[in-house]
């Protein structure tokens, strides 16, 4: 990129090539405020090694580093309240911070995001310490806290390539991740592939499916109101004729498929090739796909780390390091993968207009009680079973 490009680019985002060279660096006899690290002084580059394989940009890698001088300048602290069912579902991306920022020190915290955003709520009725960052499923919050003034606006240059949609138009959030599920099934023990929903109401099903109670999660409440929308509300009744066997979470099922005798998993992920299942991207049954969205709170204790986080997340670098869909235009899918755009049975503000409508939403999950019956079992984020399963215990 020519140095124009670069200099316009930075500019956009307050930043300048001085205040990047410079480290934005205290003068000389300025002293260090107790208990806050002391940022790296000079020219030279205090990021640690991106991560293998991932696709740097440089201007996206020079607003890091003047943002990563400024996080340490501010005590050099990052809390990170993060969404997930199973507690080391982000330790890939607090293994990818800690190598690139390696004086930072990072809290993160995982727990189901209907649980988080309670706690955020009740803090910010309290007056309590916020988190830095939040990054959770639970997409109506952030636009709930925007329309209270908590969130931190901010637009790293990372944002300006994100999907249409994706990201907050005044930088209240933006897309972290980009997720989505998809039916699995047993390598062995099914006779024939299945390829759509139907298809697991087959006699060799019954009672060998893996599923998560749909009305604990919200994202797999979506599937099954999809389904109803597909095939009438009597698929339900032949979905509980089948006996299935439902967990909390779904990083557990996805795992036992092909094992226990457990043959399918209608909301499972893709399948590895040395796991005893397979997966596949529905061909006419519509799937989820969504983003998690993550934002700083204008009141946290460490806003500047904060900020560095989301321009992270939104780096070319961050989103090229992680297989699946991205929240990038510049980046194409893995192989095996069609951009989201070419899949006419998914749309990611699809569910974020969903999550909206929470009426809809809570008769939806009384609807799944009176099928399946009431949500039972402790969090799968400290299920001695649960954790087993997933090698945890």
């Amino acid at each position: 990129m020519e140095r124009r490009q670069v200099l316009q680019l930075l500019a956009a985002s307050g930043l300048s090539i001085t205040s990047l060279a410079a480290g934005a660096a205290a003068p000389a006899n300025a002293s260090t405020p107790a208990g806050k690290r002391q940022a790296p002084t000079g020219t030279a580059s205090c990021l640690g090694p991106a991560t293998d394989g991932s696709q740097p940009l440089p201007q996206e890698t020079a607003e890091l580093e003047h943002l990563y001088r400024k996080a340490l300048q501010a005590g050099g602290k990052l809390t990170i309240w993060a969404g997930g069912d199973a507690p080391n579902q982000q330790d890939t991306l607090k293994g990818k911070l800690q190598k690139r920022f390696p004086d930072l020190e990072i809290t993160l915290q995982v727990r189901l995001s209907k649980e988080h955003d309670v706690e955020i709520d009740k803090r910010i009725a309290e007056g309590g310490v916020l988190p830095d960052v939040t990054m959770l499923q639970t997409s109506h919050d952030f636009e709930n806290w925007k329309a209270q003034d908590r969130l931190l606006p901010f637009k790293p240059l990372g944002v300006r390539q994100q999907f249409p949609g994706y990201a907050d138009p005044d930088g209240a959030f933006l897309a972290a991740n980009m997720y989505a599920f998809f039916p699995m099934y047993a390598k062995d023990g099914v006779e024939g592939s299945p390829s759509a929903y139907p298809d697991f109401l087959q006699p060799q099903y019954k009672e060998h499916l893996i599923l998560t109670f749909p009305h604990d999660d919200d994202a797999v409440l979506y599937v099954y109101d999809k389904m109803i929308t597909q095939y009438g509300e009597d698929f339900l009744d032949q979905l509980a004729a089948q006996k299935p066997h439902f967990v909390r979470g779904t990083a557990a099922p996805a795992v036992m498929v092909g094992t226990r005798g457990y043959l399918g998993n209608l909301t499972g992920r893709t399948a590895r090739a040395n796991e005893p299942s397979r997966s596949y991207i529905p061909g006419k049954d519509w799937f989820i796909s969504w983003t998690q969205r993550a934002a700083v709170f204008r009141e946290a204790p460490n806003t500047d780390a904060g900020k560095l986080f989301l321009a992270y997340v939104a780096s070319k670098e961050y989103q090229s390091s992680y297989g699946g869909w991205r929240t990038r235009q510049d980046l194409t899918p893995p192989a095996g993968m069609q951009p989201l755009s070419s899949y006419g049975n998914t749309d990611p503000l699809d569910f974020l207009a969903w999550m909206r409508d929470r009426q809809h939403i809570d008769a939806l999950k009384e609807r799944m009680t009176s099928v399946f019956g009431p949500v039972t079992g402790e969090s799968p984020l400290t299920d001695p079973e649960l954790l087993a399963i997933l090698g945890l215990g």
